[in-house]
């Protein structure tokens, strides 16, 4: 499912709706979420100013032994278990030096997301970079790996983060590894993190890279 830049295109809420404090603002939920509210997290090229759309959004159903065998390669599917939905977008930088691939897993509970939570990192991360990565505060749980990807030398991280009730993946490339430590990687990851979050509160997802770049 790894797609590198020189590659061309490359049931019910968990909880009533909380209010935090004397403030009223909304509390963060973790709440299933509908193949309609996978595809909303997934961001459009408004959320990502200077990226261009190189495979469109897309999400379905994880109904079917190829896509299980895909998603959770493990014996049995492991790390599928109470799967409901799959969501990906893949993006190309506007100067075509940098690609990141992004995907997500929607569970029928948070209880299953975290159960599958090790299982899924510990099959990518066979097959990710060595070199340990960061992706900032995203989500409730995050690791990442960076490395040398392809034949041609470029550098990419993979990372993996627990929303909720929502695995995302995001893969990473850039034909320069200098590229990979100006913060575009921790953003993404912010940008995609956000989002999920804000479809499990029950919001339309609007979060765009201009409301997490430091």
């Amino acid at each position: 499912m790894r797609r590198q830049w020189y590659v061309q295109t490359a049931g019910t809420a968990l909880g009533a709706v909380l209010l935090a404090g004397c403030g009223g603002e909304q509390a963060d939920t973790a709440a299933p979420l509908d193949q309609a509210q996978v595809r909303s997290v997934l961001p459009d090229a408004k959320a990502m100013p200077g990226w261009k759309t190189a495979e469109k959004p897309s999400a379905g159903a994880l109904d079917s032994e190829f896509m299980r065998n895909g998603v959770c390669p493990s014996e049995g599917n492991k790390g599928c278990e109470g799967s409901r939905f799959l969501g990906s977008v893949t993006f190309g930088r506007a100067d075509n030096d940098a690609l990141v691939d992004l995907w997500m897993v929607a569970y029928e509970d948070e209880q299953a997301a975290v159960a599958a939570y090790d299982v899924l990192w510990k099959d990518t991360a066979r097959k990710a970079g060595k070199e340990k990565a960061e992706l900032g505060a995203a989500g409730e749980e995050r690791d990442a790996l960076r490395g040398a990807v392809g034949p041609q030398g470029a550098q990419g991280i993979t990372g993996q983060i627990r929303v909720g009730t929502t695995i995302l993946r995001l893969d990473t490339s850039a034909r320069h590894e200098d590229e990979l430590n100006r913060g575009f990687v921790q953003d993404i990851a912010a940008l995609f993190a956000r989002r999920a979050q804000q479809a499990q509160n029950g919001e339309t997802p609007t979060a765009a890279l201009a409301d997490v770049q430091s």
